[in-house]
């Protein structure tokens, strides 16, 4: 397989955890993709485009063995559960599905559009839309009360706890980079008066697949080359299987 992604571990990344939980880590080649990159001074943004195998452009996306691709981190985590090697991330069906369920909505909601208000910072502060920030920060602040209410009672890990550690790891990330930069909750920090929050989240970085890539640069080849020619080799696969 492989797994065209971005490879800014800076946060922890749904897809990889998952990859790891369920015993695909060493059947991926992960594949550096920067839609957004910028070389010499100039976009290059299409010397990594991967719009061939998704016409949305978007990462993470997931070929399989026989080209078969498959974009958006929640199927590409269904798709790795459900060849799962090792363990389940997915519930079997029941009340433990739904709150799993429920939690990925809610991590994916979060991280998606944590992600509007960094491309809104990429302006200047004066050109920034308000509406952005003063819409989504009492939906975060409602949601991480929420979950600081149930973090206690997390004894299992599920597909659910990967997507809140990607949002939640996001939304700290941004708020260290941009520091007292925003314009609602300059200083935010998600930990404050969230004590059980808290040390889940301390512990459930520990996990080996977290520690997997958390905080560790990406060792080997970013190149656009490498990209493009994943990209044709997808293709490839493509053709033979479709022959």
């Amino acid at each position: 397989m492989k797994l065209f992604y971005s490879p800014f571990h800076t946060f922890v990344h749904k897809v990889l955890v998952t990859a790891h939980e369920c015993g695909h880590w060493d059947d991926i080649d992960f594949i550096p993709t920067f839609p957004f990159k910028n070389l010499d001074g100039e976009d290059q943004g299409d010397a990594y485009s991967i719009v061939e195998l998704n016409p949305l452009g978007k990462v993470p996306t997931l070929a399989t063995g026989t080209g078969q691709v498959i974009f958006g981190s929640q199927a590409a985590c269904e798709y790795l559960d459900s060849n799962s090697k090792a363990r389940k991330m997915y519930p079997a069906p029941g009340p433990q599905r739904w709150d799993a369920i429920t939690r990925l909505a809610v991590g994916d909601t979060i991280f998606e559009t944590t992600v509007q208000m960094v491309a809104e910072q990429w302006q200047e502060p004066e050109q920034w839309n308000m509406r952005v920030f003063e819409s989504l920060w009492p939906k975060y602040i409602r949601a991480l009360d929420k979950l600081e209410g149930e973090a206690a009672g997390w004894n299992e890990f599920d597909i659910g706890h990967a997507a809140l550690l990607h949002a939640i790891s996001y939304l700290g990330f941004r708020a260290e980079f941009y520091e007292a930069k925003d314009p609602i909750h300059p200083n935010f920090n998600w930990r404050d008066g969230r004590p059980a929050l808290s040390d889940w989240f301390d512990q459930a970085i520990e996990r080996p697949s977290v520690k997997a890539h958390y905080n560790k640069d990406f060792a080997g080849d970013t190149s656009a080359e490498r990209c493009q020619q994943a990209v044709r080799d997808v293709l490839a696969l493509q053709k033979e299987h479709s022959a």
